[in-house]
């Protein structure tokens, strides 16, 4: 009997010309190569999809607000398994990347795209490139990526797991920096933990978490 072959819609705007891109991700594909989007337009910026160890996939994905890649790590089993999974910016708290089937994605694009106009509108901005950095360098943008990457990959692990709550008992759970280091919070109750971290060395001593109760 013919194995199905697990296949999920990937996407994201362009950080030039806000064009949506839209790819598959197959399993068997993703096993033999890194799988790059890249927009038309001829932009620099692409989405990388490549296999980690210990089932892992590491995501990078071009953001429409800092106009640079951020970094992601999730599971195979979250990647493709899930009917919708969104990736956002650390800085901006917005959806940039779409994973899912066709349709939970192709409605992810509708809703950002008017999203995106709503925000271009209200801030009087006449295009994208008036809402992004400009001449910015890493260090100034993302202080330190590695402590987001860890800690998101952490979180979403355990969030898969069914190990983080709340007193909603529903999330979703989201990550944001703050003064202190990092915050998990529940976008439904706004229910929180902080993370005070400062460095890669300090995030990764939190691999060891069995759960996380947000109060």
């Amino acid at each position: 009997m013919a194995v199905l072959l697990k296949q999920r819609h990937i996407a994201y705007r362009c950080p030039d010309c806000g064009s949506a891109i839209v790819g598959l991700v197959g399993r068997f594909a993703l096993s033999a190569n890194m799988i790059r989007l890249k927009c038309s337009c001829g932009s620099d910026h692409s989405l990388d999809t490549t296999l980690s160890s210990g089932e892992k996939l590491r995501l990078s994905v071009p953001c429409l607000f800092c106009k640079q890649n951020h970094s992601y790590v999730v599971s195979e089993s979250l990647f493709f398994d899930k009917d919708k999974f969104l990736l956002n910016c650390p800085y901006a708290g917005m959806d940039i990347a779409f994973i899912g089937d066709e349709e939970a994605v192709n409605n992810e694009i509708e809703r950002t795209g008017e999203e995106l106009s709503a925000l271009l509108k209200n801030l009087e901005a006449e295009e994208l490139a008036d809402i992004q950095p400009q001449e910015m360098s890493d260090e100034e943008i993302l202080p330190d990526p590695a402590v987001y990457d860890t800690l998101r990959f952490i979180v979403k692990d355990l969030e898969e797991e069914g190990k983080v709550s709340c007193p909603c008992g529903e999330g979703p759970y989201d990550l944001r920096f703050t003064a202190e280091g990092m915050q998990v919070w529940c976008e439904n109750c706004g229910a929180s933990h902080d993370f005070p971290v400062s460095s890669p060395t300090i995030a990764e001593e939190y691999l060891s978490l069995d759960e996380i109760k947000l109060k």
